[in-house]
């Protein structure tokens, strides 16, 4: 259970990347922006945040009550 999950474009030289890791029996969910090197290569920034996957449903939850407050205003 782990590697890329998807990706997401953000613009014509950054992507966000969900991934799953584990590390010492912990497992994570990675949500990282990457960037486009002028070479094509494609490079993690530190932008990003790691979560034990214990709190995706708080992750995913906290994101839906952001869809509901974009749907309402």
């Amino acid at each position: 259970m782990t590697g890329l999950v998807t990706t997401i474009e953000k613009n014509k030289t950054e992507e966000i990347r969900i991934s799953l890791s584990e590390y010492k029996g912990t497992k994570f969910i990675d949500i990282r922006l990457f960037w486009l090197k002028s070479d094509d290569e494609i490079l993690p920034t530190r932008k990003g945040i790691s979560l034990d996957i214990e709190k995706l449903d708080e992750l995913i939850s906290g994101l839906e009550n952001a869809r509901q407050v974009i749907a309402n205003d």
